[in-house]
């Protein structure tokens, strides 16, 4: 049976540094910034001893459908990842459950080149997958 243990919250963000530094008050500590050029985005995982990890996304200029929903909704969290034992296992079964699926699954420089894909469901919204 597949588990689905929560990773993080990602945050869409207009700049990594500022965002980062209001979550420093919270005890947050941000690690190195990632270009995806595939997503076309700049990630930084923030991290909290005993806490969920925050990503943050930055859209690059060229990036239009998120820089569109900044526009929409700002600053905020807009997906929920899962981490998975086996992505192609997950990506099947979220298809089966009837999930949209956003692109199957691609190897992602902000997590080592592990594999991720997005789904969204009208009644739970964005979630990321991301393989173990």
């Amino acid at each position: 049976m597949q588990r689905f243990r929560i990773e993080h919250i990602g945050y869409l963000t207009v700049n990594i540094g500022d965002t980062a530094k209001s979550f420093e008050m919270l005890g947050y500590k941000a690690g190195r910034t990632v270009d995806d050029d595939t997503q076309q985005t700049r990630i930084c995982f923030l991290h909290k001893e005993g806490e969920v990890n925050i990503e943050l996304v930055e859209p690059y200029e060229s990036n239009r459908t998120m820089q569109k929903m900044l526009v929409k909704q700002g600053v905020s969290p807009y997906h929920t990842c899962y981490e998975v034992d086996d992505i192609d296992e997950a990506y099947k079964l979220m298809m089966d459950s009837g999930w949209t699926a956003l692109f199957e699954p691609v190897a992602s420089p902000a997590f080592n080149n592990r594999r991720i894909c997005y789904f969204w469901k009208r009644d739970v919204g964005l979630i990321e997958l991301v393989n173990k």
